[in-house]
């Protein structure tokens, strides 16, 4: 039931972020992208966009907010209560609403309302020998992935072709402060829509990745110029 599943989430948030802190302090985040297959992979631009992703400092249950790294606000993401796993990214200032993102225990999807050719998608749990992953398909057939320790989207042409297989990184995700939702997106608006990126990001978010990260020392991303 839905009024079960938000309270599973928070939950879960919290073991992952202690695993996620144990990991680091143990050394063994490197292992958990551990990827055992040939695929060839394409770096990330060296000049993505820019975003955080934190929570409302008023409404930080049911409220967070999408700003550039200038600090303007340009999304929110909102849910009717703490209890409601199903959330809702809109435009600032205009309010529009973008799509609505279901953070559920037991099943994580989007649906889009401003995407020609592009409405439901589940973003489902997937483990490989190459490691653990959040995927969904667009309309051009690839599929993409959202890795769990290094936290880059990734488009992946022919998965599983060995050798032949091509992982493209298009977007990539930092935490910023340790036990907060507080995170650093990166963009390569190039070659995934932004709000493609942000709403799948904020599934893995919720319940991918927790907040364990060591982060004392972290600022934002460097980003070269175009």
């Amino acid at each position: 039931m839905p009024i079960f599943e938000a309270p599973a989430v928070y939950t879960q948030e919290v073991f992952l972020t202690i695993i996620s802190y144990f990991f680091e302090h143990l050394g063994l985040k490197p292992y958990i992208d551990h990827h055992s297959t040939d695929a060839n992979i394409i770096p990330l631009t060296q000049t993505p966009k820019g975003y955080f992703v934190r929570r409302d400092r008023k409404n930080r249950h049911r409220v967070v907010n999408v700003f550039t790294r200038e600090g303007k606000k340009v999304y929110s993401i909102e849910r009717a209560s703490p209890l409601n796993p199903v959330w809702c990214l809109r435009e600032f200032p205009s309010r529009t609403e973008v799509a609505t993102i279901r953070c559920g225990f037991f099943s994580t999807s989007v649906d889009w309302h401003n995407k020609q050719g592009v409405q439901h998608r589940e973003v489902r749990a997937e483990s490989s020998v190459g490691g653990n992953f959040r995927s969904f398909y667009l309309n051009d057939g690839s599929k993409y992935q959202w890795t769990k320790g290094s936290k880059f989207l990734e488009k992946v042409s022919n998965p599983g072709g060995g050798d032949e297989e091509l992982r493209e990184r298009i977007a990539k995700v930092r935490l910023m402060r340790q036990f907060k939702f507080d995170f650093e997106l990166l963009v390569d608006e190039d070659a995934v829509d932004l709000e493609y990126a942000l709403a799948t990001a904020f599934i893995s978010m919720m319940v991918q990745w927790g907040y364990g990260d060591i982060t004392e020392t972290r600022g934002p991303s460097f980003i070269g110029e175009t």
